[in-house]
């Protein structure tokens, strides 16, 4: 599957491009959040939500695994807690931390993504953008 890279001025009268991809995240207590754009990251070790999604899927942030992540502002304290992931028709299970700190709704990582996922980004085409291909781990 494809989808466009999302587009944002830039300095100088530039454009800049961005894979986002729409995505969808659900809890073990059924609650889900609606459809929103996470960041595909092939820099981020794993996937990284916003902890106010949590509240649609009726989690108590803290009351899951507490630790750390790194990133180019330094260590974030995050809760990681088991959901499900819904993307491109797909749907995965898998652990992914929630952060107060994170600018965005979502990063979708290499843990719990890039796993599931043979992605190519192709800043050359046009419209630029990212193709999804299914991988099925044995």
């Amino acid at each position: 599957m494809r989808f466009p890279y999302r587009t944002a001025p830039g300095p100088g009268g530039t454009t800049l491009y961005y894979p986002f991809i729409p995505v969808r995240i659900a809890g073990f207590s059924g609650a889900s959040t609606r459809y929103f754009e996470a960041l595909v990251d092939s820099g981020a070790a794993d996937c990284i939500f916003q902890t106010s999604l949590a509240s649609a899927l009726r989690l108590d942030v803290q009351s899951g695994i507490p630790s750390v992540r790194a990133g180019i502002g330094g260590g974030s304290e995050v809760w990681v807690h088991p959901i499900t992931l819904f993307v491109a028709g797909h749907v995965l299970q898998l652990n992914a931390a929630f952060s107060d700190t994170l600018p965005l709704a979502g990063l979708l990582g290499r843990s719990g993504f890039f796993e599931y996922f043979r992605i190519t980004f192709d800043p050359a085409s046009a419209p630029p953008g990212l193709e999804l291909e299914r991988v099925h781990k044995a």
